[in-house]
């Protein structure tokens, strides 16, 4: 066991290397036994970062009711400014999308339907037209674009809208189903990207197969018309081992641009499902179709369940997978850096690691490549922080 622990620790190690990391900080300003903050949102994007200032959304209780709140910092800035409050009625799952120059757009479920709004500033539009929840934001090519899961008979379809955001305004320029029928069953959880020739990936849990699928679909004609869905995941329905429902479960995608004109799809995926759920990925070099599976979880995490994946990108073509996981004890931050060929050993932020329960990571890349990552930190007796921390290339 201890020359186990030994190799765990190169490994890691070596892994951590590859970023120097800043000290950590805390985020929001009230905290309790009886407050408990949310980094759940489609796509995971609950930090961003505009020109120099660094953004993060995050939904508690601290009112009576679920709020959303929003956390601004200048980069020189030692901590973050105080949060102002974005909702006004029972809010779920910010989103946050950084516009340039210290803008941002922020967008929510509220009062049953998704909102948006640009920040600082702006006034909240209501972007759906029926029940909807589960919003999510990208942008690229000078456009913005928001998806989220709206109702349509008896179930959730995925819906896409452009938006425009001029000044402190905001519109809804388009809006287009991903398909046009009536869905069979549920869609949920959106993930968006615009890729570097302008198209627009959008991936969603999916229950047609009657089981939960990550599904995907492009459109070319910026989010006019989408082409037929396919699946991310390449284990075929009627599949779970022991003939166990309708085949294994996968959940929760997430998307980034990748490289020139491509995009990286990362999610929590159930195949081995003695271990629970691992971090699966898949690429799309530009064909406008996902190719093979990889894990992206080291064979030290093969053994736990992994939760929170998702997947960012930068400028260059960089590609890091974060989630977390229990490998250690208690639940502690992982990341993976792509190689160009498979993802590297799995190295703990080192802030979001050791004793205690550290989760729900968020992340995003500067202009400059620097990576800035935001998770939960619970404490029992003092309550849960919201903490920040920035790492620099080595």
């Amino acid at each position: 066991m201890r020359i186990a622990a030994l190799l765990f620790a190169a490994l890691a190690g070596s892994a951590h290397a590859a970023w120097e990391w800043g000290a950590p900080l805390t985020v929001n300003t009230v905290q309790g036994a009886a407050i408990f903050p949310h980094l759940e949102s489609a796509n995971r994007q609950g930090v961003a970062v505009s020109g120099d200032t660094i953004g993060v959304v995050w939904e508690d209780n601290r009112d009576g009711s679920p709020q959303c709140y929003l956390a601004l910092k200048p980069s020189q800035a030692a901590a973050f400014q105080p949060e102002t409050r974005l909702s006004r009625g029972e809010c779920y799952e910010p989103v946050l999308l950084a516009l340039g120059a210290g803008r941002f757009v922020a967008a929510w479920e509220e009062a049953g339907k998704v909102r948006a709004q640009t920040v600082p500033g702006g006034t909240p539009l209501t972007l759906s037209q029926a029940g909807a929840a589960q919003v999510t934001l990208a942008a690229g090519g000078g456009k913005v674009f928001a998806a989220w899961a709206e109702l349509a008979g008896r179930f959730h379809r995925i819906v896409v809208a452009r938006l425009e955001a001029a000044g402190e305004g905001l519109a809804v320029r388009t809006t287009q189903g991903v398909e046009a029928g009536q869905p069979a069953d549920e869609q949920g959880w959106p993930a968006l990207a615009v890729t570097g020739d302008g198209s627009v990936t959008v991936a969603w849990e999916d229950r047609r197969a009657r089981h939960t699928v990550p599904m995907a679909s492009h459109s070319r004609d910026g989010g006019r018309s989408f082409a037929p869905p396919v699946r991310l995941t390449d284990i075929k329905s009627g599949s779970a081992p022991g003939g166990l429902g309708a085949g294994t479960g996968a959940m929760r995608p997430t998307l980034a641009p990748w490289g020139r004109q491509g995009a990286a799809a990362v999610w929590l995926d159930k195949r081995d499902f003695l271990s629970g759920y691992d971090v699966y990925a898949a690429f799309d070099s530009g064909t406008r179709r996902f190719g093979k599976n990889l894990r992206v979880q080291d064979s030290f995490g093969d053994n736990m369940a992994q939760w929170h994946a998702s997947i960012i990108g930068a400028a260059d073509g960089r590609l890091v997978a974060l989630w977390d996981d229990a490998r250690d004890g208690t639940p502690d931050v992982w990341l993976a850096d792509w190689d160009g060929e498979a993802f590297g050993d799995n190295a703990a932020v080192p802030a979001a690691a050791g004793p205690g329960a550290q989760s729900d990571p968020v992340a995003a890349f500067d202009a400059a490549g620097n990576l800035h990552v935001v998770w939960l930190d619970r404490d029992e007796a003092a309550g849960t922080r919201v903490r920040y921390a920035r790492a620099v290339r080595r």
